[in-house]
């Protein structure tokens, strides 16, 4: 797994205790940015009528499969990683899942030589 870092380091996303993506932090994409995609995901769901139970249903099943591909070591596409940052945020945001030791983000700020 390939840790990406920025000017201002680097946002890890766990899933089930395993280290699913990394993404970059700089000036332009900074983590209020990644944090606005699971809630604009959530948004836009509710605005095509989607139900707040489907929408977690949805965004558990896609982490369940990212989480299967990365543990038996498929290869993920980006735009995968990209909706999988939208989706682990969303249950985030729905209170589904926390930010703690299994489940989440973790923030590596630049290391300062």
């Amino acid at each position: 797994m390939t840790i990406y870092n920025g000017s201002n380091g680097s946002l890890n996303l766990y899933y089930k205790g395993l280290l699913i993506s990394s993404f970059a932090l700089t000036k332009k994409k900074t983590f209020d940015v990644y944090k606005y995609q699971g809630e604009h995901f959530i948004l836009t769901s509710m605005k095509e009528n989607i139900k707040v139970k489907q929408i977690i249903y949805t965004c558990t099943y896609f982490c369940n499969l990212i989480y299967t591909r990365k543990k038996n070591k498929q290869a993920i596409r980006k735009s995968d990683h990209e909706l999988f940052l939208g989706t682990l945020f969303a249950l985030m945001k729905l209170k589904i899942i926390d930010n703690d030791e299994t489940n989440g983000y973790l923030i590596m700020p630049k290391k300062k030589t």
